[in-house]
């Protein structure tokens, strides 16, 4: 992790040189004789990587070094642009105190390279000044071994996996072909594969079997000895081959047979290119069998999509747990209740639940031994985490370095939180994570990164997007077990689950780089003692949601007191009254949500903000962008509550402003044909009211609300090509309107919300909306609602709310083949039993849900 932040510190230091150029009058030559430096220290991290656990200390010195320094700089920074906000008779005034700041920051540099030096010049004293990955290789091969010894034996719930796999294995044609299992460290992929590999049908199947267990520090020599050692009797005469005359024995050795051979444990795609040379393509329907954690290896090796091995459920959950405690008896009553909870708490990870039942089996079996690590669940895990959370950390230890931030960042949410992914991805841009690259935007840069821990089975997706992007998603309990232990050994997070009294709050909680509160936030600030390591906390994220957290001005003192160079300020639910000025000496701030109920407008200093990229005030009632507004030419994503009239009176584009929502379309503020002009790369826009059409010409546009009235029929150059995701409330449409819209080549999601005072009857045209694949209708007043053959050929989900009126849906649905769900929330019961008749008794693919209650997501 080290490494990793001295890269984005070494980013951060050149982006400070390309930005601040000449006025880094008095430390320029430092701070370049820094970047050189740091260069210099990331090539020796590399050459050490495989012997970190002899030299920690070490380690634990150039991080030292590497966090002083950024906090070096971004002082200098704040301290240089109070002086560039001074007026000229101030800066006169101040021009001295600014010249012993720079000599202050001049002479801290040139400490901190002298201290790099020193970490360099000292490498050869740890012998490390090569790479040797055999010290990592042995402890990674130790933990693979007792991950295997826990998975290996008698798992439940597979037995529907083994049939499905099998069946890969069985069907397909006489060509040699791969088959992947992939998943979550310690969700039993070894035992799946195990009890695949010592089935009947597969020992009769094929002539000749063979099982290797790769692990990440494979050799590519020890695994072709162990394939024929399987195959063949082991002979000295093996010992002697070459790795080439390894790979032409084992390939005459298998090409007369039909074989299965089980890769298990494979963590790269370089595994299977550097071995498929040795298995034939025999023309025999010879198989070969992955088991990894990375989603890609089995898309390489393969185009048979891999088999994503899911959790226990929670009565198979129950069942492993039972069977691994009382040995077949059955659970004593007294026990069953905690025993179920604990059982739960594993989250239908088997390697959990297999420990959890180890820590009890030696125990009394007393209800209060039981309740207690029901209870405190996670601290007992962590009593032994060479079982358990070392296993899983292998995960996050195989991570490239620029993806270990990223996860080691769940740890800062609270238990079993669901995580919007869009939000999330924000805060990773603000904090640095994301490299920059000019031919791309950095959101698609970080979705990318979200995407890959998703593959490497380390995030779990709860809902997606309609575009098959992840929209919320969530970390098992023990993975964030894994980021907050590594965070706080990196001093990367403190979570703090309650609140503390200052007496014994620990001082060296502010050492941290991100502060997580999850407790009243109002409490927790005056606990913080104020001292010289409060400069090194950098993001401050508040999940409290008690009611009454109130922030006060005073409060708020206390925290600018404490947390002067935070980059990322999110207060959560806690409300603030009266929004401090001091908000504006954050001037590092890049990322800032709060909840003030009395906002109406944004602050003119809040404006002054140079660095910030997301302003999330949606929990305040602002109802105007004034010219404070055109300032913040940084800004990314603007997100207000209902509704901001902007003023006009700039002529510089806001060409960083991706979202935007939302805005008043009246005609002195917002209207399309100005809006493209100030706004060229908006891709999601939310306008109420005023001038509704002319869309078109906004071409990075995806996302568009339109709230009003619609007074003409809409025409096809009011919405731009690109769009595929569209909401019109209130927006009584015309069918002619409708006619229009099922044109538009890629909308994906459409939304009409009511009231809906007219409008009877709908029509959907023959062959009109082919890529739509969501289709809500929420308080429409639609008595008929009708669609021709070949429309919505592409529907998956509709849902129909508070559509009191309409009484059936349209014979054509039953044909529609992609349609997977239907929700009614408060409709007619005769709407639910035509819905019925027509899909629940014909279509079995489809699921129904009538419902009083739903909540959905603009």
């Amino acid at each position: 992790m080290a490494d990793a932040a001295i890269s984005f510190l070494i980013n951060n230091v050149g982006q400070l040189l390309i930005q601040e150029g000449s006025k880094l009058v008095g430390v320029e030559s430092q701070v370049k004789s820094l970047h050189d430096e740091l260069n210099l220290i990331k090539e020796f991290l590399e050459d050490s990587e495989g012997n970190r656990d002899k030299v920690k200390e070490l380690m634990s010195q150039i991080q030292a070094v590497a966090y002083r320094a950024e906090d070096v700089i971004d002082t200098y920074l704040v301290n240089k642009a109070k002086h560039e906000r001074r007026n000229t008779l101030e800066k006169f005034w101040h021009g001295g105190d600014h010249a012993v700041m720079l000599r202050g920051v001049a002479t801290d540099i040139e400490g901190i390279n002298s201290d790099i030096r020193n970490i360099y010049a000292n490498r050869d004293t740890y012998g490390i000044a090569r790479r040797d990955a055999s010290e990592l290789e042995d402890r990674r091969r130790s933990l693979s071994r007792r991950r295997r010894n826990v998975e290996e034996d008698e798992v439940v719930g597979f037995t529907h996996d083994a049939e499905k796999v099998m069946e890969l294995l069985r069907q397909g044609g006489r060509h040699r072909d791969v088959v992947s299992i992939f998943g979550m460290g310690g969700l039993g992929k070894t035992t799946l594969a195990k009890k695949i590999y010592n089935h009947s049908s597969m020992r009769n199947r094929f002539q000749c079997l063979a099982w290797v267990s790769v692990s990440q520090e494979f050799r590519h020599r020890e695994l072709l000895l162990g394939i024929l050692q399987c195959v063949t009797l082991a002979t000295e005469v093996l010992q002697q081959l070459s790795d080439e005359k390894l790979v032409e024995e084992l390939r005459k050795r298998l090409m007369d047979k039909q074989y299965l051979i089980v890769l298990d444990d494979v963590w790269t795609i370089q595994v299977w290119d550097e071995i498929k040379a040795a298995f034939p393509d025999n023309l025999n329907g010879s198989r070969i069998l992955v088991t990894s954690r990375v989603k890609e290896v089995g898309l390489h090796a393969s185009s048979i999509p891999p088999y994503f091995l899911p959790f226990l459920s929670d009565d198979e959950s129950w069942e492993l747990f039972s069977k691994k405690v009382f040995r077949g008896e059955v659970c004593p009553t007294h026990l069953e209740r905690d025993g179920r909870l604990i059982a739960e708490k594993c989250q239908g990870l088997p390697l959990a639940i297999v420990v959890a039942a180890g820590l009890l089996v030696t125990r009394d079996k007393k209800t209060a031994t039981w309740h207690e690590m029901a209870t405190n669940f996670s601290w007992y895990l962590s009593r032994d985490p060479e079982r358990c959370l070392d296993i899983l950390a292998l995960s996050y230890e195989d991570l490239p370095a620029y993806l270990k931030p990223c996860l080691l960042y769940f740890g800062v949410f609270p238990e079993d939180f669901e995580i919007p992914v869009r939000p999330l991805i924000r805060l990773w841009i603000a904090e640095g994570f994301v490299e920059k690259d000019n031919n791309r935007e950095m959101e698609d840069i970080a979705e990318d990164y979200f995407e890959q821990l998703i593959d490497r089975s380390l995030i779990q997706v709860v809902r997606r997007r309609t575009d098959e992007g992840v929209k919320v998603c969530r970390i098992h309990d023990l993975l964030r077990d894994v980021c907050i232990s590594e965070g706080r050994r990196e001093k990367f997070l403190e979570a703090h689950q309650r609140e503390v009294s200052t007496t014994s709050f620990s001082s060296t909680t502010t050492m941290f780089r991100r502060l997580s509160i999850h407790c009243r936030t109002s409490t927790y600030i005056p606990s913080i003692p104020s001292g010289p390591d409060s400069s090194r906390v950098r993001s401050l994220l508040c999940f409290g949601s008690s009611p009454g957290d109130r922030l006060s001005v005073e409060t708020f003192k206390l925290l600018y007191k404490c947390f002067r160079l935070l980059r990322v300020l999110d207060l959560g639910k806690t409300i603030i009254h009266n929004v401090s000025p001091l908000v504006g000496k954050l001037i590092l701030l890049r990322y800032l949500r709060m909840n003030a109920p009395y906002l109406r407008e944004i602050p003119s200093f809040i404006s002054e903000l140079p660095s910030l990229q997301t302003l999330d005030l949606r929990e305040s009632p602002v109802g105007s962008l004034t010219s404070n507004f055109w300032k913040m030419q940084q800004l990314r994503h603007l997100f207000l509550s209902q509704c901001g009239t902007v003023l006009r009176g700039r002529s510089t584009a806001m060409s960083n402003i991706q979202t935007l929502s939302s805005v008043h379309g009246s005609v002195a503020g917002f209207s399309p044909s100005w809006g493209i002009t100030m706004f060229p790369n908006v891709k999601k826009l939310a306008v109420y009211g005023g001038s509704l059409y002319g869309f078109s010409k906004f071409e990075r546009l995806r996302t568009l609300k339109i709230v009003g009235n619609i007074y003409r029929a809409i025409q096809p150059k009011d919405f731009p090509r690109c769009l595929t995701k569209l909401t019109m409330r209130t927006a009584e449409v015309s069918q002619g309107s409708t006619d229009t819209l099922g044109r538009l080549p890629n909308l994906l999601v459409l939304k009409f919300e009511g009231p809906w005072e007219k409008s009877a009857g709908l029509l959907f045209e023959e062959r009109s909306f082919l890529q739509l694949q969501v289709l809500h209708f929420v308080d429409l007043s639609l008595v008929a609602w009708g669609v021709k053959s070949g429309a919505l050929e592409s529907l998956q989900y509709l849902l129909l709310h508070r559509c009191h009126r309409l009484t059936s849906i349209p014979d054509e649905l039953k044909h529609v083949t992609t349609l997977r769900h239907v929700k009614t929330v408060r409709c007619s019961t005769t709407l639910e039993e035509d819905i019925s008749l027509k899909l629940g008794k014909i279509r079995k693919d489809v699921q129904l849900d009538f419902s009083t209650s739903y909540t959905f997501f603009w």
